[in-house]
């Protein structure tokens, strides 16, 4: 059974990582960032226990296309974002064309449950390892005079709550896999306390090695990262755009089966995609981009945070409806 459904808290847990190692600008102060992820860690567990229950409640054919929309829209997005990273960090190196098939080719492989468990088991063995070792080279560049003690101001906890209070789709995903006869314990905690306190901690890493001038820099974990004397960023460039190809196609991997779920879920009861879905899917990714391609990204990722939280209050109208309904029932 375990073989058959594999659990995939490892895969959110490498989509909710990519997040925080991707963004490209520094957002918040870790002090502030601290006292709200006490708040905000158990509000997201929360809105995602609340999600799921609403849509076991009855999901209505719309809501399943508009949930799949959204992925749709999201893995467009991701994508982009990584194109506008690649772009800056080494311009002219690849194309969007080429950031596309380099990270959609690989869902075929993906396209089985258990091949994006174990996948992602590696990739977020490579993601500590790297984080860890990019650490290890700007340790002498970190400094405890850089740490701010100016009075934090309410702005401060208010930037970082907004910034914490973004609703990922991983924290949604859960509801769609497949029955498990052994289920991780409070995942959705577990996800929401390591995305947010792992944010925190590059954020106070970014604070010790910039100072006052940290909220100012573009990309702040890629450039200090670079100073590193002896950086993956500098050394082994290739190998960290082939690591982050593949967190990104992981995320990718787990948006596509979810929709897959969700548009026909008869058909897709098993746990690997259907092989006629890929030209549709890779094509309409690709189409996506390239019409998408001058969008700011920023922007485009603060509307689907709007979207997503859209979703949840749909969601949750309609399943707090359904179960009063059935109460008068059950009570007439």
């Amino acid at each position: 059974m375990k073989r058959e459904s594999p659990s995939l808290l490892a895969a959110l847990t490498v989509g909710v990582l990519v997040n925080v190692l991707l963004r490209s600008q520094s957002a918040y102060w870790p002090r502030a960032g601290a006292a709200t992820a006490l708040v905000c860690v158990p509000a997201l567990a929360w809105v995602g226990w609340f999600f799921s229950w609403a849509w076991r409640q009855g999901s209505t054919p719309l809501l399943r296309i508009a949930f799949a929309l959204l992925l749709f829209y999201t893995s467009a997005l991701e994508l982009l974002r990584f194109w506008n990273l690649a772009q800056r960090l080494y311009p002219g190196m690849v194309s969007l064309t080429a950031v596309c098939f380099m990270t959609l080719l690989p869902v075929l492989y993906l396209r089985r449950v258990s091949a994006i468990s174990q996948t992602a088991h590696v990739v977020l063995c490579l993601l500590v390892l790297a984080t860890g070792f990019m650490l290890l080279t700007v340790l002498s560049r970190l400094h405890l005079t850089n740490l701010q003690t100016q009075p934090l101001q309410v702005p401060d906890f208010a930037a970082a709550a907004q910034e914490q209070f973004t609703l990922y789709p991983e924290y949604l995903l859960p509801v769609l896999w497949p029955r498990q006869e052994v289920k991780p314990r409070h995942p959705l905690l577990r996800l929401a306390f390591l995305s947010l306190w792992f944010d925190v901690g590059i954020h106070l890493m970014l604070e010790l090695f910039y100072g006052a001038a940290m909220p100012l820099r573009v990309d702040p974990l890629h450039a200090a990262a670079r100073c590193g004397a002896l950086s993956v960023f500098n050394r082994l460039e290739s190998l960290q755009l082939i690591l982050w190809a593949m967190a990104v196609t992981l995320k990718l991997a787990l948006y596509l089966y979810a929709m897959c779920r969700l548009l026909a879920p008869r058909e897709s009861q098993g746990s690997s995609v259907r092989l006629n879905t890929f030209p549709l899917y890779i094509g309409g990714i690709w189409l996506t981009c390239v019409i998408l391609r001058k969008t700011e990204i920023e922007i485009a990722m603060q509307t689907r945070n709007l979207l997503t939280w859209g979703l949840v209050l749909l969601v949750g109208m309609g399943g707090a409806a359904a179960w009063l309904c059935k109460r008068l029932r059950n009570f007439g």
